[in-house]
């Protein structure tokens, strides 16, 4: 007999991140967790050492464009002085898949352009779509 078992962590972050990716998620569907968003964060940085070394970038160059970024993402989610911690967390994960899509692309040059023009049209509709439920994002 064959049970469903619950998705775990994992699979959860990866639909998710799949679905923010597809422009059909919703940062609202994000835990309000400190301890939710600190996790993301160490999985974005980890996740962005990963693409700069794939990339063939030295270790101070991968911790200055990685940490650029957090600070980017942090900055971009904030409302009113403070970080909502769902947005953060959204842009988190989806930062997570878009760094995996460029590693991928580093194996396939050609996809590199259309991963990096998709993941920017992923980030600006999730901001948007932020902005117009009142998340205060990038106003």
């Amino acid at each position: 007999m064959m049970s469903l078992a619950k998705p775990g962590l994992m699979a959860s972050l990866c639909w998710h991140g799949w679905s923010l990716l597809r422009l059909r998620g919703d940062w609202k569907s994000m835990p309000d967790s400190r301890s939710f968003l600190g996790i993301v964060l160490i999985l974005v940085f980890l996740g962005g050492m990963a693409e700069q070394f794939a990339r063939g970038h030295a270790l101070l160059t991968a911790v200055i464009v990685t940490v650029s970024w957090l600070v980017i993402l942090l900055w971009s989610s904030r409302q009113d002085g403070k970080i909502n911690r769902r947005l953060a967390s959204a842009l988190g994960i989806l930062s997570i898949m878009i760094q995996g899509g460029l590693i991928l692309s580093t194996w396939m040059p050609a996809a590199e352009w259309p991963a990096a023009i998709w993941s920017g049209i992923a980030v600006m509709h999730l901001l948007s779509q932020a902005s117009q439920d009142g998340a205060g994002a990038w106003r």
